[in-house]
């Protein structure tokens, strides 16, 4: 059994190749830790999100504050509240971030091996 406490773990800016920024990330559980399961808190300002991208299995964000939100290639748009789950299948393209005029955060759990980073998401 092992804790892994938030004071632990640094959060740092989110790498600007796949994020439109401003937003930051604590990796909270990765590769490095043995384990198969990913997780990682993240912070978006108003106005930031992932880029498009996909994972090689299932993706579930669960809503910690504020309200993020959540978009596929179809233009679905699911938003995420304080305590709201949204699952993403195996490589479906989408980006989740902060919805419009609101900050947001949430943990995304990743049960797989790799992330593919696609185009921005910028809104022109």
């Amino acid at each position: 059994m092992k804790v892994i406490r938030k004071s632990d773990v640094p959060e740092a800016p989110v790498d600007e190749n796949n994020f439109v920024l401003p937003a930051t990330m604590q990796r909270l559980l990765g590769r490095e830790d043995g384990q198969p399961v990913r997780i990682y808190r993240v912070a978006f300002d108003e106005g930031a999100r992932t880029h498009w991208h996909q994972h090689d299995d299932v993706q579930v964000l669960f809503g910690l504050s504020g309200t993020c939100v959540v978009v596929d290639r179809a233009g679905v748009e699911l938003s995420l509240s304080d305590g709201d789950i949204v699952v993403i299948d195996a490589n479906e393209e989408h980006w989740h971030g902060a919805a419009p005029g609101t900050a947001g955060s949430h943990l995304a759990i990743n049960s797989g091996e790799e992330t593919t980073w696609l185009e921005s998401s910028a809104r022109e």
